[in-house]
């Protein structure tokens, strides 16, 4: 009983978390250049992390970089089609749909093969950890694939926040420049 009920708040604790990047992903969204810095650190962290895991597998540096560029020309194109506007009084964007949602899919999609790919597995597992091994965090991120599509979206979304701060900032210049010329008027 015990077992099942802290699989439960997992399972609630992701879909609440998947639940909130989607929101976030297809809906309006008010620039605040805290959040926005914020998140460009932790997906740094995130990708130095999954660099490091890859030093296990030194082929996942393909994958690696595959993603980068990826994530990047993704990132660029959504920047080109992010739409601006002022909603009481602040800026805020919308990203476009089908990139947001097609980014959502590929992170679901791979994080399900993977999970369906370590409950196969469980067998094994269960028998390294009788041996005293247990490979299986080594080998979470050291599957090039993983790390690959990873990347992708690490590299999509720091690209992606970095533009939105610069925006940010000129927003902010031209509403200082407004400002500045409404008082001396």
């Amino acid at each position: 009983m015990n077992h099942y009920t802290s699989v439960i708040i997992i399972v609630a604790l992701v879909i609440f978390g998947l639940y909130r990047r989607v929101r976030r992903t297809v809906g309006f969204q008010y620039l605040v250049r805290g959040r926005i810095t914020t998140r460009v650190v932790i997906f740094s962290i995130l990708a130095l992390v999954i660099l490091a895991a890859g030093a296990a597998n030194p082929i996942s540096y393909v994958f690696d970089a595959v993603g980068l560029v990826i994530g990047g020309i993704i990132a660029y194109i959504s920047a080109r089609t992010t739409k601006f506007e002022m909603r009481n009084g602040r800026w805020g964007y919308l990203q476009h749909l089908w990139i947001g949602i097609g980014l959502i899919i590929l992170f679901i999609g791979r994080l399900a093969f993977r999970f369906i790919e370590i409950s196969q597995d469980v067998g094994k597992i269960q028998q390294q950890q009788v041996s005293g091994q247990n490979q299986l965090a080594a080998q979470s991120f050291s599957d090039p694939w993983t790390a690959g599509v990873f990347m992708l979206l690490v590299a999509y979304y720091i690209g992606y926040f970095i533009f939105l701060l610069r925006k940010a900032r000129e927003f902010e210049n031209q509403t200082s420049s407004a400002r500045k010329d409404w008082d001396a008027q």
